[in-house]
């Protein structure tokens, strides 16, 4: 087989095998024998027909449709589910230990991250209402509305501190979220 073949094989398949939603529609093909309906997967996912059909067309070299429209695996799929059935075969303690440090680290990293790019939004917000707060006390010293130049004060402080809360509160499940985002940008290949 020529290398640029073998190269495009590979390629496909670990492409097929590389995100969890696709691994999930492999396995549902693979587990009947007759094939399964579009609406069979759809309904055994629990996923959008958006998001099905952009994993079908990812998968179309591992997958075949007959005329009665059933999907199945083509002989590369049969290949891909047995290297990806062979992958957890027979783990030893070991690895599943050395994996979970690795799955541990990179979440942590991940977490520490986010924390930080939060903490600086938070920070800038901060700052900005600082900025309209002194912006205006000087204004309202040079004769603005001192009204006016108060209640564009609270309402800017009043909604720093929402937007904070959000924040805060997305901030939970921004890691899960992040990761995600880097996958499908394929930036982030890996995830427990």
């Amino acid at each position: 087989m020529a290398r640029e073949l073998r190269e495009d094989v590979e390629e496909v398949v670990l492409q097929a095998l590389g995100h969890v939603e696709r691994r999930r529609v492999l396995e549902v093909v693979a587990s009947s024998g007759e094939g399964v309906l579009y609406s069979d997967i759809l309904h055994e996912l629990g996923v959008s027909t958006g998001k099905l059909n952009y994993h079908l067309k990812l998968l179309e070299v591992v997958l075949e449709r007959d005329d009665s429209r059933r999907y199945r695996l083509t002989e590369l799929g049969m290949r891909a589910m047995r290297m990806l059935r062979g992958l957890t075969e027979d783990l030893d303690e070991d690895a599943v230990r050395r994996l979970s440090g690795v799955r541990e680290r990179r979440d942590e990293l991940v977490v520490s991250v986010v924390g930080w790019y939060f903490n600086m939004v938070i920070a800038l917000l901060c700052s900005f209402v600082l900025g309209v707060v002194a912006f205006l006390w000087i204004m309202v010293r040079r004769g603005l509305d001192p009204v006016l130049g108060y209640g564009v004060m609270g309402v800017s402080v009043v909604a720093v501190v929402l937007v904070s809360l959000w924040l805060l509160r997305v901030r939970r499940r921004a890691p899960e979220k992040i990761v995600g985002f880097l996958q499908r940008l394929g930036l982030y290949r890996y995830r427990g």
